[in-house]
């Protein structure tokens, strides 16, 4: 152990973050056609959080809901509830191998344990991996918590094309509601921005939903908030760092579920602090320098 210190400390510069507090603030909507009495059902959120950069790469994070407009989705979700409690330490270890151990309750309506792996082979190939043992949790409604018994994991590349900003990825694996699927992305980086499209190919050996598609795609947009800088501050008070939203067609409210341990993960940061693609392009910041 003491010799895996050494060796982190020696020959990688990630672990000199100072501590830091974050708090921020976001907004969650949900909205659905399905009642013929209006045009949509809304549900709108505020996602107050904080983030605790203790040091040596461990982070503490926590994120409430605090309910604003609710139309049509129920008076249970009318209540201030927690969306996210976790601990999570990155480890970046000799051969360019970098860790990201996570525990805790997550977004998604998950709690346990999740481990991430992103091996970069190289500036346009990247290898990952991602590995959860998580039970089912909720505060809406009657709150539950079940005991941990599900495993869950994905498998994937990253390729970046570095001379047009362009990024392929593709990953497959079983997801939270016990479904197996595949999923192929391209995206687009742009200043603080990514536009990607997507396609995915799931089957399903879960009792949640009937008569699933199987075949799935969309879009996804990406946009990350001001400010773009770093700062040394010890707290520091900003806007939640991404605006993020999904369109996809013929999909259903299961499929290919996952969940998130940190209150600002999006499909344009990585999981990891790596510099490989966009965080090559601006190292520890959320979006490109200007």
């Amino acid at each position: 152990m003491v010799t895996l210190v050494m060796a982190m400390t020696a020959l990688c510069s990630y672990a000199q973050h100072k501590p830091q507090v974050e708090a921020m603030c976001g907004v969650d909507l949900y909205y659905r056609d399905v009642n013929f009495m209006r045009l949509y059902d809304v549900l709108l959120n505020l996602t107050p959080a904080v983030k605790w950069h203790m040091g040596r790469d461990w982070l503490l994070s926590g994120q409430m809901y605090i309910p604003v407009v609710d139309q049509g989705y129920g008076e249970k979700y009318m209540r201030v509830r927690l969306g996210l409690a976790s601990l999570a330490k990155q480890l970046h270890l000799p051969g360019n191998q970098h860790f990201k151990l996570s525990a805790g309750f997550f977004a998604g309506s998950r709690y346990g344990l999740d481990a991430r792996w992103m091996f970069p082979v190289n500036s346009w190939l990247m290898l990952q991996a991602r590995a959860g043992y998580t039970g089912y949790w909720t505060m809406v409604g009657n709150s539950t918590v079940e005991k941990p018994d599900l495993i869950t994991g994905t498998i994937g590349a990253n390729l970046y094309m570095a001379k047009w900003n362009t990024e392929l990825r593709v990953q497959g694996g079983r997801y939270i509601y016990e479904d197996w699927g595949m999923e192929g992305n391209i995206f687009r980086h742009f200043p603080h921005t990514s536009v990607g499209l997507f396609a995915r190919y799931h089957e399903s050996s879960s009792t949640w939903r009937v008569k699933p598609h199987k075949f799935t795609g969309g879009f996804k947009i990406i946009i990350m908030l001001p400010p773009y800088k770093k700062s040394d501050k010890k707290f520091r008070a900003r806007l939640i760092s991404n605006f993020n939203t999904t369109w996809i067609a013929q999909s259903d409210e299961y499929s290919m579920s996952t969940y998130y341990t940190d209150p600002e993960e999006n499909d344009r940061t990585n999981a990891i602090d790596v510099e490989w693609g966009t965080g090559t392009l601006d190292k520890y910041n959320h979006a490109f320098s200007e």
